[in-house]
């Protein structure tokens, strides 16, 4: 039996994007927005999700080295309800590297969904958010089997369908890797990836031109950060993280990520961790918003991957944004969210938002 394909509707963009003009370029409208104001922290109850029990098999997709034994681990989730009637149904929103769900692309899209009608969980992947102590792993792109697990605990705490997943960067590729790989079974019942990293080798080669050293080195910073903080509670093997001596995160990605997820090295970790070549699979409504002036997604990275009109996947690229920024000239200003929320209440059928 085939699997359930789901078609796309033909979801006219209501609201293009249109750059504030004091942000012009994908430099501005990636550095920039990071750095303004975000909504507030909604109140919310915690859930700790167990992705993975107590085991001496890895974690990463694809991994084909053994990992030494270890204890299980879990990750953090924070629902908050709408006061708004009827209730539309449940965002999940899912951060980027160096990203938590207290930090702007989460908060943006929490701020937006509860004022439309959606309830929303916010994810910290593992390690994230002052997470450290719940996981013995490290976060790796490759583990795609948390989002389905997430979306499971979703279902069991009682949240209303549709289950819509609003995810970016990083984290958008781990969305798409598990919508691939899970086919008719996935949890989701729409997805939004933005500015996903479809294809980590290239984005890797991209971060690495001489205009986006400073992008490449506050990731590394913040990755030798985040495994100092993980060093407080557990020890990890591997030398000091000294970005300054690291200054790449592809020698990261060696030095630390390849062995604890069980890759005999970089290159075959990128290759299976990469949600492009699987996309065809995917089998629910998703958007793919990634702009055309991304420093760190280059637009040429999805060319191999695009479906065909009529498939489940479809892509949409606004000539500006930068990287997952997307600082608009109306209201509200971050028009990411507004672009995924307006595609998935016209996937799940849901009236046109004011």
């Amino acid at each position: 039996m085939g699997e359930r394909v789901v078609p796309v509707p033909e979801v006219a963009v209501k609201r293009p994007f249109r750059p504030v003009r004091w942000l012009p370029g994908g430099h501005l409208q990636t550095v920039v927005p990071s750095v303004l104001g975000t909504p507030g922290e909604p109140e919310a109850r915690r859930v700790v999700v167990e992705v993975e029990a107590a085991s001496d098999a890895t974690s990463g997709a694809g991994a084909t080295a053994p990992a030494p034994a270890r204890g299980g681990s879990s990750v953090e989730v924070l629902i908050s309800e709408t006061d708004v009637r009827p209730v539309r149904g449940t965002v999940l929103t899912v951060h980027g590297l160096g990203g938590s769900a207290r930090k702007g692309d989460s908060l943006h899209t929490a701020a937006q969904a509860l004022a439309r009608g959606w309830h929303v969980a916010r994810l910290n992947l593992r390690n994230c958010g002052g997470t450290e102590a719940l996981a013995s792993t490290l976060y790796n792109a490759g583990q795609s089997d948390d989002i389905g697990v997430v979306l499971r605990a979703l279902e069991e705490e009682g949240l209303p369908r549709p289950f819509g997943v609003i995810s970016f960067s990083l984290g958008a590729n781990q969305v798409l890797l598990h919508a691939s790989e899970a086919g008719s079974g996935v949890g989701a019942d729409a997805i939004v990836a933005v500015n996903p990293p479809v294809d980590l080798a290239a984005a890797n080669r991209a971060i690495r031109r001489p205009d986006n050293v400073l992008y490449h080195l506050n990731y590394t910073r913040s990755l030798c950060r985040l495994l100092d903080r993980i060093r407080a509670v557990r020890e990890v093997p591997g030398p000091a993280p000294e970005w300054w001596r690291i200054r790449t995160v592809r020698r990261f990605d060696e030095l630390y990520t390849v062995p604890d997820a069980g890759h005999p090295d970089v290159n075959t970790y990128y290759a299976a961790a990469s949600s492009g070549p699987h996309l065809g699979r995917v089998t629910v409504p998703t958007l793919v918003l990634s702009a055309a002036d991304d420093p760190i997604v280059r637009l040429e990275s999805f060319d191999r991957y695009r479906t065909d009109r009529g498939h489940p996947v479809r892509f949409e690229h606004p000539r500006s944004g930068g990287h997952c920024g997307y600082w608009h000239r109306g209201q509200p200003r971050a028009w990411a969210p507004t672009r995924a929320l307006d595609f998935l209440q016209g996937s799940s059928g849901s009236s046109t938002p004011s």
